[in-house]
């Protein structure tokens, strides 16, 4: 009934003061009228408690929840033309020109074969280099500090061209990063000519 929630506040309030005064009581010991307060604050309690019981408050609203609007759905994309390439297999080529060395490679982003040339009096340097090193294994960084006949340091390319036709001819092994296992039987000067000999002659100048 609707009364009855404008009775407990009331209630409430009654309770509140009747424990103020046996608060105040004990605190001034006088203690003649607690029984008597504490028997009215327990029928008042048991009032709010039976109220509560025959017509339970109201439970507050629960804020209303906004539905998120579907986010629209994105139109589906056109599977993209991937730009295919040739393969890669036979590269790179190692062949000769007159007495240079070539490695032909293939250009992903031009679409055109590439070759680099290198003087096969270089190729004997780096081959003179690794088996005067005379290890089981060598690294990399002997050959990358080498110097041209004319003092400037040997480009690295040139290097890494002719590492490639090593490992290719199987003069070198790979062991490792930056690290290589020589095969001397190949890299003496007799065996290295004979192998760039047997290049096939390159297209072109």
């Amino acid at each position: 009934m609707a009364i009855f929630n404008k009775v407990l506040p009331s209630l409430a309030k009654a309770d509140e003061r009747l424990a103020a005064l046996m608060t105040e009581s004990v605190t001034k010991r006088e203690y003649s009228h607690l029984s008597e307060l504490a028997s009215v604050s327990e029928k008042v309690r048991a009032a709010i408690a039976e109220i509560e019981r025959i017509e339970p408050p109201a439970a507050a609203p629960e804020p209303a929840v906004r539905k998120r609007a579907a986010a629209p759905k994105a139109e589906a994309e056109a599977p993209k033309r991937r730009r295919r390439s040739p393969p890669k297999r036979g590269y790179p080529k190692y062949s000769r020109r007159g007495d240079s060395l070539v490695r032909t490679e293939w250009s992903n982003s031009k679409n055109v074969e590439q070759t680099h040339a290198v003087p096969y009096p270089t190729v004997a340097q780096i081959a003179t280099t690794i088996v005067g090193d005379g290890g089981a294994m060598f690294r990399k960084n002997i050959l990358t500090e080498l110097s041209t006949p004319d003092g400037k340091q040997l480009p690295i390319h040139q290097v890494y061209l002719i590492l490639g036709w090593l490992l290719a001819s199987k003069a070198i092994r790979k062991k490792g990063r930056g690290d290589y296992i020589p095969n001397y039987a190949k890299l003496t000067a007799e065996a290295l000519r004979g192998s760039f000999n047997e290049l096939s002659e390159a297209d072109g100048k």
